[in-house]
C-alpha cells in the first residue's frame, strides 16, 4: 500500500527555515547518504507547498525531481515545473483523496517540507509516517516546524543518530 510520508529537517529549537524562508542552517547537513538514498528510492510522488517549492527551485534542486510525479499546492501560478509535476489548486481534502485513489507511479508519496502543508495532512490523519531529522543547530527565530493545528498523538517507531549529530525520529499516526 502506498504511504503518505512527511520527511523534514528541523533545528533543535523547532525551526524548519529562517525568518526569510531560507535554510542556510541546513547547508552543513546535505540530503545524501544511505538514509536519504533509501528514502528517495521509495518515493514515487512528491507533494510540495508553493513556498517550499520556490526554495527548492531557487537553489536549483528542482532538477532532482524530474521524472517523478508531483503536485505543487498553490493558489497562484507556480511557474515552470519539472516534467511530471502539475499545480494543485483545489483543497487538501481533494488532494488526499487523489493521492489515495489515483493511478500514481509505484512508491510512497512525500509531503515535502512546509509546516503548513504537513500540518494540514496531519490534521486530516493523512500522514502515515512522519520522519523528522533534528539537526544540532539553534536558529533562534524563523518558521516553526508546525505552526499550529489540531493536537494528537503519534507513536514513535524509530529513532537513531545518523551521523554529524543529526537524529532521525520516525512516528506513525495512532
Amino acid at each position: 500500500m502506498r504511504r503518505i510520508r512527511g520527511y523534514m529537517a528541523v533545528s533543535v529549537d523547532g525551526f524548519i527555515a529562517e525568518p526569510d524562508g531560507e535554510v542556510r542552517f541546513l547547508e552543513k547537513y546535505p540530503a545524501e547518504g544511505p538514509v536519504w538514498d533509501e528514502f528517495w528510492s521509495a518515493i514515487g510522488t512528491v507533494v510540495s507547498g508553493r513556498g517550499t517549492w520556490e526554495t527548492v527551485r531557487r537553489h536549483g534542486h528542482d532538477r532532482f525531481y524530474e521524472g517523478r510525479r508531483g503536485y505543487v499546492v498553490t493558489g497562484t501560478d507556480p511557474g515552470i515545473l519539472p516534467r511530471g509535476f502539475s499545480p494543485w489548486h483545489r483543497d487538501v481534502d481533494d488532494l488526499i483523496e487523489e493521492l489515495r485513489s489515483a493511478e500514481l507511479p509505484p512508491g510512497d508519496v512525500w509531503v515535502l517540507g512546509g509546516g503548513l502543508l504537513q500540518q494540514a495532512f496531519l490534521d486530516r490523519g493523512a500522514i502515515d509516517l512522519l520522519e523528522i531529522f533534528v539537526v544540532p543547530e539553534l536558529v533562534g527565530e524563523g518558521i516553526r516546524m508546525f505552526p499550529g493545528g489540531r493536537s494528537g498523538r503519534l507513536d514513535l517507531v524509530g529513532a537513531g543518530d545518523i551521523g554529524g549529530g543529526v537524529v532521525r525520529l520516525a512516528y506513525k499516526r495512532r
